[in-house]
């Protein structure tokens, strides 16, 4: 193996080392790059470890700080939730830095052959890259999904209705209260409250501002039920931020009981507006005009989400038939929809990769032979015209393309720079400092595009403006990945030219965790999923939610760690020299 590094979804640089003849040895510079890259990786994994940690057990964890979504009693306010903050525990902007790390490292070598003019090495490079990318990519997570279904089968897993819809899913539900007028002075159904006060008493909930704007009157009703002596009563469902934009058709399943009480589409109208354009449920706040009839008062405070979870069948035969049905529809690089398998929702973005992967080895292919200045002008706008399509993922593999080009060019081909051309010393120790401030203020502008909330932005202060610039192609769960596609690629830019960010990221711990980081991307789910679902509930019954957060992260961190160092050796380790060894065996005498 010598003194490669296996590495998340991205091939390291490591991996593809040019041969003396085919190319000069890299620049210390260029080396340091992609050191800082594996390091960068490595952190972002770990943040993904987090995301999946705390997604099942609570919506804050893709809500905006103060989102105010249709139906909740109250903002969601918290300090975790803060933007750039809230990156501590957000998956989603690191599998846009994935994408855009992969887009740097997989092109370096071609590129520095490509400006050197020595094209037939170039094409030769890329013959070998395409060719063993899909063993790096594909052994590793073919291997974890097949271990996962034959350890659902022995009883790893709980079962997914244990989990959901058993008494540990109390933990994870929505909580959805009904309130009508009480009949005289009692109530036949549910418990008597008195006005607002009562109802935020029983929502738990310290201030009632915010009640009457999430409620409506009947047309031609003016009562004012604040004062008013209410039945209340709730349930609790799964409901959490990935089901803000409910279809209509789904309508009667998440809401069975205004279904019944509420006839056709007034039923809508109970809970809101309906937006015939998308044919999605908009939960609407504030200004609702209702059906005629009694008042209608329903708060929603959302619970954790939903996610694929291993099937357990009733024989290993049985599981393995659809095992192979479902790894046979998340193989496929064509499936351009984002299919998250039962055996590991998580790896859906390695078909991504490969797809990403191979549109950076067919531009380079197609664009060897001409100018650097037109190659990277047919980039640029090939790279944002997929970002305005919703093609958010080719965009940030084109971005760090074109951000892997600019320093290849400027190692390779700008003469240094002689003593004294800039002039005085003075006038250089003022475009260093500018040039610093504006790194740092691109950093800041990538950190929160980065932290654009997986959902309800347009119900969120400070990005529901930002909202409206999505464009037409993204739906209103994907708005995220227009702008953490440009963050991203803004990120990588800004921080490879930041030295005192390269140094932290070339530290020991960023290290580790790079060269860990595929394992960990790899093991991380099934752990959550089998001693996670086990261990959380009693540990939230033991110590609270945040004793039971602490120590559970803490465990469950910590055999993740040893697992996927574990897979690192005897796994990953192995399976980088799959491709070479198959492409040697195969290749012409």
């Amino acid at each position: 193996m010598g003194g490669q590094q296996p590495d998340l979804l991205p091939r390291s640089e490591h991996e593809d080392l040019p041969s003396a003849s085919g190319s000069a040895p890299a620049s210390r510079i260029n080396r340091d790059k992609v050191k800082c890259l594996d390091g960068l990786r490595g952190i972002a994994c770990l943040l993904v470890f987090n995301y999946h940690f705390f997604w099942p057990w609570t919506p804050m964890i893709m809500l905006g700080y103060g989102a105010f979504p249709p139906r909740a009693p109250e903002p969601y306010w918290g300090w975790q939730s803060l933007p750039i903050i809230c990156l501590l525990h957000r998956g989603r902007p690191m599998v846009a830095i994935f994408f855009a790390i992969s887009g740097y490292v997989i092109c370096r070598h071609v590129l520095r052959l490509i400006h050197e003019r020595k094209l037939d090495a170039a094409y030769q490079r890329l013959a070998s890259s395409v060719f063993r990318r899909v063993f790096r990519l594909y052994i590793p997570p073919t291997i974890s999904m097949f271990l996962v279904a034959v350890l659902a089968q022995t009883g790893a897993f709980k079962s997914e209705f244990a989990i959901y819809k058993g008494p540990d899913s109390r933990y994870i539900n929505a909580t959805i209260t009904h309130a009508d007028l009480a009949e005289g002075n009692f109530c036949r159904d549910g418990t008597a409250v008195k006005g607002a006060a009562g109802i935020a008493n029983y929502l738990g909930i310290e201030a009632t501002a915010y009640l009457r704007n999430t409620t409506g009157y009947p047309e031609g009703n003016t009562t004012d039920w604040t004062d008013m002596l209410l039945c209340v009563n709730h349930t609790t469902r799964s409901y959490g931020p990935a089901q803000l934009y409910t279809l209509k058709s789904e309508y009667e399943a998440q809401f069975p009981k205004l279904a019944e009480d509420t006839p056709g589409m007034e039923r809508l109208a109970a809970l809101g507006s309906v937006d015939d354009n998308d044919n999605d449920l908009a939960l609407s706040s504030g200004n609702v005009t209702e059906a005629a009839g009694p008042l209608n008062l329903t708060w929603v405070q959302m619970g954790g989400s939903w996610e694929e979870h291993p099937f357990i069948h009733p024989n290993l035969t049985y599981a393995m038939k659809n095992f192979t049905r479902s790894y046979a529809e998340w193989a496929n690089p064509f499936n351009f929809g984002h299919y998250h398998p039962r055996y590991d929702p998580h790896t859906f973005t390695i078909p991504m990769e490969l797809r990403g992967s191979m549109l950076v080895y067919i531009f380079l292919l197609g664009t060897a032979a001409i100018k650097a200045t037109w190659r990277t002008a047919i980039g640029s706008l090939l790279s944002a015209y997929s970002l305005f399509i919703g093609r958010w993922d080719m965009a940030a593999f084109l971005g760090g393309m074109l951000l892997s080009e600019h320093d290849v060019r400027r190692s390779s081909d700008l003469p240094p720079l002689a003593p004294g051309a800039r002039g005085r010393g003075g006038d250089v120790q003022r475009t260093t400092k500018g040039a610093a401030a504006l790194r740092w203020a691109g950093i800041v502008l990538a950190l929160y595009f980065l932290s654009y909330p997986d959902s309800g932005a347009e119900y969120t202060p400070g990005f529901a403006y930002l909202s409206t610039w999505v464009p037409k192609y993204y739906n209103k769960l994907s708005g995220w990945m227009f702008y953490e596609a440009m963050g991203a690629v803004l990120l990588v830019a800004c921080i490879m030219r930041s030295p005192g960010l390269v140094r932290l990221l070339e530290s020991r711990l960023p290290q580790y965790l790079g060269k860990i980081s595929f394992s960990l991307y790899l093991v991380h789910g099934p752990v959550l999923h089998s001693l996670g679902f086990w261990i959380m509930p009693r540990l939230f019954d033991s110590f609270g939610k945040t004793g039971g957060y602490a120590i559970g992260w803490v465990v469950l961190l910590a055999v993740t760690f040893y697992l996927s160092d574990l897979w690192n050796k005897k796994i990953d380790s192995w399976s980088v020299t799959v491709g070479r060894r198959v492409e040697k065996m195969l290749a012409e005498d």
